[in-house]
């Protein structure tokens, strides 16, 4: 596909909303995509609670691609359960089912194109137009020719590539999650979870264990026997090695305690980034707007997710909205500013790091990028399509 409707960076929540969104509308769509398979950073950094879906009450909070994933998940695994977390809610799913469900969804539309280990290379304008694309898919350049072009990437990378002023860097600490198995069922019932975890702390403060268990985590899964551990660290920090001996490290620590004795380690996630960058955008979203419940006319998505900032140097700062509280995310702080078919989707939306922090989240992007490609694909008042 030369000629998309839609060219889209990114096969994440917010680039997979978009692309079924579009071709639902019957849209033509070409999703390029980094990695090797559908899911971004849910389903390659282990993300199994997926936040955003739903109000301060457990009530669905956008209508149309976000409800229906829900009820795809839960069909696909009946382990798939909304869960309260302190005073929001989020979706319990195995990872996994997350991506073999996308896989599926997707694979109902002919009119979309994945290519996998693709990226933007560079673009050529007409003005303020874009009206090439080179794609360096697996070392090999394609040239393609779309309507508009879609930053999902999570990180802004085809905005970076095209007008890099317009990228503002990311301003949260990134995550890792490991997945282990074989624990003893309800290993972290209250209060055994969360002794657990001020053991942990306190081992990390004498010395025991590496100081990347400092502030980890520990959560429940789907599954009565997994555990999940949430480890909390600076992108540019991250290594690979390190992170798999403190894992290791954290397990023979773990296995002391009764329960836990058979322990094992089954997946370690890829580093998650919470924010890669944001686009500089028509409109910048800010943590006022959240905070007073702001309504736009061009909005494409309700947000509710508490403002989860995980600070480079302070560490996670946690502040629920208002009670009963959502806020709107409009169309112009997803439109590139200077471009008028540039758009960046998602994590790397044009808005102030506190209100990132709230709208990043997988419900919100699944929301996002379903409005975008219905803002893109609107019918005419003589039913055509418009796509610019």
């Amino acid at each position: 596909m030369t000629n998309p409707d839609l060219a889209i960076i990114g096969a994440g929540a917010a680039g997979i909303g978009c692309a079924l969104a579009a071709a639902a509308r019957g849209a033509r769509v070409l999703v390029a995509e980094a990695a090797e398979a559908l899911g971004g950073t849910v389903a390659g950094s282990l993300i199994h609670t997926l936040g955003g879906l739903f109000d301060d009450q457990g009530e669905r909070l956008n209508d149309g691609l976000a409800g229906e994933l829900i009820d795809r998940l839960g069909d696909a695994d009946p382990a798939t359960k909304p869960r309260r977390i302190g005073r929001a809610w989020v979706l319990n799913v195995d990872p996994a089912v997350y991506r073999e469900t996308l896989r599926r969804w997707i694979a109902e539309y002919p009119n979309v194109e994945i290519r996998y280990h693709s990226q933007v290379n560079k673009a050529e304008m007409e003005g303020v137009r874009i009206i090439q694309v080179d794609l360096d898919c697996d070392g090999r350049r394609t040239a393609i020719y779309p309507r508009h072009l879609i930053d999902a990437s999570g990180n802004a990378a085809a905005v970076r590539r095209i007008a890099p002023t317009k990228v503002s860097e990311g301003e949260a600490l990134a995550g890792v999650i490991v997945r282990l198995r074989r624990a003893a069922p309800d290993a972290l019932a209250f209060p055994r979870g969360i002794a657990l975890v001020r053991g942990i702390r306190k081992a990390a403060q004498r010395g025991e264990l590496p100081p990347e268990c400092g502030d980890c985590w520990l959560d429940s899964g789907c599954h009565a026997d997994e555990i999940y551990v949430k480890f909390n660290i600076a992108a540019d920090r991250y290594e690979h090695r390190t992170m798999l001996q403190a894992t290791h490290r954290l397990i023979d620590h773990l296995r002391r305690t009764p329960g836990l004795e058979r322990l094992e380690l089954h997946q370690l996630g890829a580093l998650g980034v919470r924010d890669g960058g944001r686009i500089e955008g028509e409109y910048r979203l800010t943590e006022t707007d959240l905070k007073q419940g702001r309504r736009f006319p061009d909005s494409v998505a309700r947000g509710g997710w508490p403002i989860e900032h995980w600070h480079p140097r302070q560490g996670i700062q946690l502040e629920y909205l208002p009670a009963g509280q959502g806020y709107d995310i409009p169309l112009r702080a997803l439109k590139v500013a200077g471009f008028t078919n540039l758009w960046g989707v998602g994590k790397c939306l044009s808005a102030e790091p506190r209100a990132q922090a709230s709208a990043r989240v997988a419900g919100t992007c699944w929301a996002m990028g379903e409005g975008l490609a219905k803002a893109l694909t609107k019918d005419d008042e003589n039913g055509t399509k418009r796509h610019d």
